[in-house]
């Protein structure tokens, strides 16, 4: 109940500059790093070796053509939470500092997140998402004829990774960095349902745009 209370106020804050400021950067960054993805994956296809045989070569160019689309829509599935992530963090105390002040001013953090430890629980978080759903895409595949298997290993996956780094991003306002990670492991629960919010939030549709605000909110 507290979790759908902090959304709406959330959703009710999406006008403020700083909710604006950071949607903005986050969206244009992520754009551009999934230009430069993309990008490379087309100048990868020219390296596709020949055969020398010209029916073969043709074929293989149009699978070659048909699967980029494909294979560029998956990696943009994978990689998107731990992207659009990684970059609005950097921007997390304009929104935690907004929310804050309006709706928690009893609670106000009693400091800014440290870049060091910015960058650190960035990189943290972009490293485990991606690695951890590269090694899990094959039973991703897998299950995809159970009809909702997928669903459910993803979700369980990435509930826990986002619930996990989203509450300490916050926490370490309110604490050092390593108190905020004995504080999470003491509410293991709360923050793995905040986690499932964020993860469904990833899988709407023009909502996933402003996931990582309304979850850092």
């Amino acid at each position: 109940m507290m979790m759908i209370r902090a959304m709406g106020l959330a959703l009710n804050q999406l006008g403020d500059p700083a909710f604006r400021r950071v949607i903005i950067l986050g969206l244009g960054l992520s754009a551009l790093v999934f230009a430069a993805i993309l990008a490379g994956m087309i100048a990868l296809l020219p390296l596709i070796p020949e055969s020398g045989i010209g029916w073969l070569d043709s074929a293989v160019d149009w699978l070659a053509g048909l699967g980029l689309p494909i294979l560029f829509l998956l990696v943009l599935w994978l990689l998107f939470p731990a992207v659009m992530t990684t970059i609005t963090s950097f921007f997390l105390d304009d929104v935690v500092d907004a929310v804050e002040a309006k709706h928690y001013p009893q609670a106000a953090g009693w400091r800014r997140s440290p870049l060091i430890e910015a960058i650190w629980l960035a990189v943290r978080l972009s490293v485990l998402i991606i690695v951890v759903n590269i090694v899990a895409l094959p039973f991703y595949l897998a299950l995809l004829f159970t009809g909702f298997g997928t669903l459910i290993l993803y979700l369980a996956l990435n509930s826990y990774l986002l619930g996990r780094e989203y509450f300490e991003m916050v926490a370490v306002r309110h604490a050092s960095l390593r108190d905020a990670g004995r504080l999470r492991k003491s509410r293991r629960d709360r923050a793995l349902m905040g986690g499932l919010g964020i993860s469904l939030l990833f899988m709407i549709p023009l909502v996933n745009l402003i996931a990582p605000v309304l979850g850092i909110a």
